[in-house]
């Protein structure tokens, strides 16, 4: 049998410290942002996996909470100030993604706000008959949706 040999010279050193940036790189991007809350939130989520899993997840504060005790259930050390503090942070950080109500269609609506596929329609054919929203008076009166759900998930609309 043939033992294989790795390559060596130049273009292998080159190629090493090129992956070495780039591994570096993408770690250096990956950052959690500062702010009150993250130190808890590295000790005690990082026990069990790398705290930049959350980079790039939006959830409402609601959706945070859920998470976290889930993620928590098995840790009956960790303070409920400190899930607190952790679901705080998070829900600061990893907010929802905005939707614009002038170009999103039902579904991305429906999921998004949290909305029947019923009210989702509504809107829809509401903006289609009658013109873009300008703001979330306007938005209010479709009929059919409720005002209160739409008023509660403001934060999370765009009218451009």
């Amino acid at each position: 049998m043939t033992a294989i040999k790795a390559p060596r010279g130049p273009a292998v050193v080159i190629l090493s410290r090129a992956a070495l940036f780039l591994v570096a790189a993408v770690a250096a991007a990956q950052t959690l942002p500062d702010g009150p809350g993250k130190d808890t939130f590295e000790n005690v989520c990082g026990v069990c996996h790398s705290p930049v899993t959350v980079i790039g997840q939006h959830k409402t504060k609601s959706e945070w909470k859920s998470k976290v005790n889930e993620m928590l259930q098995q840790q009956t050390d960790v303070a409920p100030a400190d899930v607190d503090t952790i679901i705080d942070y998070l829900a600061k950080n990893f907010p929802p993604e905005k939707i614009n109500i002038n170009k999103a269609d039902a579904g991305a609506m429906e999921t998004a706000l949290g909305i029947s596929a019923k009210d989702a329609a509504a809107i829809v054919e509401y903006r289609q008959a009658n013109g873009n929203f300008k703001s979330i008076d306007d938005l209010k009166k479709v009929p059919g949706v409720d005002a209160a759900k739409i008023e509660a998930d403001k934060d999370l609309l765009e009218f451009e």
